[in-house]
C-alpha cells in the first residue's frame, strides 16, 4: 500500500471555540455527505468515468487559507480519521495523493488541497484516478502495487487562492448521487463550475449578522484569559468590526483575499505584551497587506484604509 509522507499529516484536534464557529458549515456539509451511498456499484454509471462513480468533494472558494483548512480538519475530527494537506505544486504532491487514495481502503480519509488556479497536477490526477477506477498507479508514482481505495471513504476539500477565476469541475460529472458541492460566503457566477452536472449547491451560510456574532464568540472564547479583561474586550470588539468591514467591502467586489479570524487570533494573543492599541494596529496592517498590490485593487486598499478602525 502506498504511504503518505509524514509532513502531509495534520493534527485534527482544534479548540471547542473553533468547532462552534463552524457549526453551521459542518451541519451543511454533513447533510451533503449523507447523499453519498455506502457502496458504489462498479457495473453501472457513465462509461467514461469508470467503475468509480463518485468521490465526495467540497469546493469552498471563499474559505481559502485558515478557514478552509480548519473545515477539513474538523471534518476529519468528526469522522475520527486521518487528515492530509496536499499542495498542487509540491514535488511529491501527486504521489502523496495516491497514497491518501490507497489509505481510503481502510476507512475514512479527508484531504485538503489548496488550488493555485483552475488546473494543476492534483486536480488532474483526481480526474485520472476516477477515470481509471483507482486500479492503476500514475507513472510519476514509480513502480509498486496498483493503487486501490474506497471512493466513499475519500472526502476532498478544495480551497482556492484565486476564487475570481472560473472553476472547472475538479472531478468529472458523476451519475449517482453527486460529484461535489460548492460552499461560498458570497456566491457569484464565477464560482460555479463550468460543467456543473452532478454538482450540488449547498444552502447559503448564515447571514452576515449571525456570522458576526459567531466571530465575536470565537474570539472571546479563544482569547479568554489573555491580557487585561477590559483591553481584551475592547480588542475583540474592534477586531470584529474590522473583519466585518473588510468582508462587507470586498463582498461588493471581486474577492481578492481570505478574511479569516486567524489574523485576529494572531494579534489577540499579543495583547498581554503590547496592549490593545498595538494589537489592533497590527491587525489593521495585516489586513491591508493582504490586498494584492495591483492597479485594480488600489481603490479597495484606500477604502479599507479609511474604514478600518485605528
Amino acid at each position: 500500500m502506498s504511504s503518505v509522507p509524514p509532513h502531509c499529516h495534520v493534527e485534527t484536534t482544534l479548540p471547542p471555540a473553533v468547532r462552534a464557529y463552524f457549526a453551521a458549515e459542518l451541519e451543511t456539509l454533513e447533510d451533503y455527505l449523507e447523499l453519498v451511498p455506502d457502496a458504489i456499484d462498479g457495473g453501472t454509471g457513465d462509461a467514461t468515468v469508470g467503475p468509480v462513480q463518485a468521490v465526495p468533494w467540497v469546493y469552498v472558494p471563499d474559505l481559502t487559507g485558515w478557514r478552509g483548512f480548519a473545515l477539513a480538519r474538523l471534518l476529519a475530527a468528526e469522522r475520527d480519521c486521518p487528515c492530509y494537506q496536499l499542495s498542487a505544486l509540491a514535488r511529491d504532491g501527486v504521489s502523496s495523493l495516491w497514497g491518501a487514495i490507497d489509505r481510503s481502503a481502510d476507512g475514512p480519509v479527508v484531504v485538503h488541497v489548496e488550488l493555485r488556479g483552475d488546473t494543476g497536477p492534483i486536480p488532474g490526477t483526481l480526474r485520472e484516478a476516477v477515470r481509471r477506477g483507482f486500479d492503476q498507479p500514475p507513472r510519476s508514482a514509480g513502480d509498486g502495487d496498483p493503487v486501490s481505495g474506497d471512493p466513499t471513504n475519500l472526502v476532498v476539500v478544495f480551497t482556492d487562492t484565486q476564487p475570481s477565476k472560473r472553476l472547472t469541475s475538479p472531478l468529472p460529472a458523476a451519475t449517482a448521487p453527486v460529484s461535489g458541492a460548492v460552499l461560498s460566503y458570497a456566491p457569484r457566477d464565477s464560482m460555479t463550475p463550468e460543467h456543473p452536472d452532478g454538482t450540488t449547491a449547498l444552502d447559503a451560510p448564515p447571514a452576515v449578522q449571525d456570522r458576526t456574532e459567531r466571530l465575536d464568540e470565537l474570539l472571546s472564547a479563544a482569547l479568554d484569559g489573555v491580557g487585561d479583561p477590559d483591553q481584551r474586550e475592547r480588542f475583540v470588539d474592534d477586531a470584529v468590526e474590522a473583519l466585518t468591514i473588510t468582508q462587507s467591502t470586498i463582498g461588493r467586489q471581486d474577492l481578492l483575499f481570505d478574511v479569516s479570524p486567524k489574523v485576529a487570533l494572531k494579534h489577540g494573543h499579543r495583547l498581554e505584551r503590547v496592549g490593545s492599541a498595538e494589537a489592533l494596529s497590527g491587525l489593521r496592517r495585516d489586513i491591508l497587506a493582504g490586498v494584492p498590490q495591483s492597479p485594480g485593487s488600489a481603490d479597495l486598499r484606500r477604502t479599507l484604509a479609511d474604514l478600518l478602525p485605528e
